[in-house]
């Protein structure tokens, strides 16, 4: 059974209806830089209704449907001609005036553009069909330019939770390639071993948050000690000192932990950003391998069976590099780690020092107890979090070694 006939019968020649085709087929084409079509893939054809000779050198505007808010394609150029990769969900039209939905996965080569596209079908799909409809209404209403929308467009999917187009195109990749359920058998190990990876960061980054929340809940107990110490002037002059030896420790071991959680530098956001752009490749390259496999050996479109054969190998490669990266940094958390838990033995020092001073007023109602109690609770629970935070480097030292 050819692609043609594959393709849904509900591609009847009407505006209102929709091009569906499945799961296994692919859509591709390649542009040069200026978006003029280079060369497309007889699934493309199928699904469009254009034959190939319509498409090539065809502007690929062509199958720009009216229903894309402008800001889409501005904040997709843009991404494309910054060196980024885009992937996003575009509604385009058909040759016959129908219309078809497409996951698209833009990507540079050395001549334009190199875009692979799969029928979405996951629930991110339906949420950012209702993000284009509102964004296409502010466009009319308020008149917006492709800049102002593709701002507008960005803010929308931070509101989602998506701080990044990078982010919410890695998240929309990774939803709907499993959702098609179709791995190659060569590459299933190592798709189980990221999932793994990526699931063990997340708990690590949960726990690096836990430990941020226990600066935040003891960060005002050094200025308690120092107005303790006000309050009672000569005899808890000793506290005074604790609590500035106290403070300048806490701040020490706090920004030791931002090394770990630093939205732009930190260990963690490196490893989790390796691990989702490393996924991401290789999803790509095993689609441009399908697609490249399903290129008939007699087909005359031997040039963009070449670039999609050479742009899997480049992805596949940039995969590797990204996933080696993991073990490197990983091997730096243990040792960040031990320091930690080293200033937490010194802060347990101080909190002797406070539990000392609390033995000597004891006819005195100072409070220092309740402090002291507060402390002993949040080192307790750092020190715990540090143990099980570098136990899951270490398993992701070995798993990324194991890719």
């Amino acid at each position: 059974m050819n692609a043609m006939t594959k393709i849904s019968s509900a591609s009847a020649d009407s505006s209102a209806t929709e091009v569906r085709f499945p799961n296994e087929s692919i859509v591709v084409s390649s542009t040069d830089p200026r978006g003029v079509i280079q060369f497309a893939n007889q699934t493309f054809c199928d699904v469009a209704g254009y034959s190939v000779d319509e498409l090539l050198n065809a502007p690929h505007k062509i199958v720009r449907h009216p229903d894309m808010p402008k800001g889409v394609f501005y904040l997709l150029w843009d991404c494309l001609k910054s060196g980024m990769p885009v992937c996003t969900y575009v509604k385009n039209k058909t040759k016959s005036g129908g219309y078809y939905w497409v996951l698209a996965v833009v990507t540079q080569t050395e001549n334009g553009f190199l875009s692979a596209r799969i029928r979405p079908s996951t629930e991110l799909f339906e949420a950012t069909k209702e993000i284009y409809a509102t964004l296409l209404d502010e466009e009319k209403r308020e008149n917006l330019s492709p800049e102002q929308s593709s701002a507008r467009l960005i803010e929308m999917l931070k509101d989602a939770g998506y701080p990044t187009l990078e982010s919410y195109g890695i998240e929309a990749l990774n939803l709907e390639f499993k959702a098609r359920g179709i791995i190659a058998p060569d590459l299933s190990s190592s798709f189980l071993l990221m999932d793994e990876l990526a699931e063990i960061i997340s708990d690590m980054q949960g726990l690096v948050n836990s430990i941020e929340q226990g600066f935040e809940r003891v960060r005002g107990e050094p200025v308690n000690l120092r107005i303790l110490a006000g309050r009672l002037e000569g005899a808890g002059a000793a506290l005074g000192t604790i609590s500035q030896n106290y403070d300048a420790m806490a701040k020490e071991m706090h920004s030791l932990v931002g090394r770990l959680h630093d939205p732009e530098n930190g260990s963690l956001v490196q490893m989790y950003s390796a691990v989702s752009q490393g996924r991401w490749s290789m999803q790509i390259a095993q689609l441009l391998n399908e697609a490249h496999g399903n290129i008939a050996p007699d087909d005359t479109a031997t040039d963009g069976a070449v670039l999609l054969k050479e742009h899997h190998e480049r992805l596949h490669q940039r995969s590797r590099a990204r996933l080696i990266e993991i073990s490197s940094i990983g091997k730096s958390i243990p040792d960040i780690c031990r320091s930690l838990r080293r200033r937490i033995n010194g802060l347990d020092v101080v909190k002797l020092l406070c539990k000392v001073e609390s033995g000597r007023m004891r006819d005195v109602d100072s409070g220092l107890d309740g402090i002291i109690a507060r402390l002993e609770n949040f080192h307790d629970n750092t020190d715990r979090h540090l143990a099980d935070l570098s136990a899951k480097a270490s398993q992701v030292t070995q798993k990324g070694s194991a890719l």
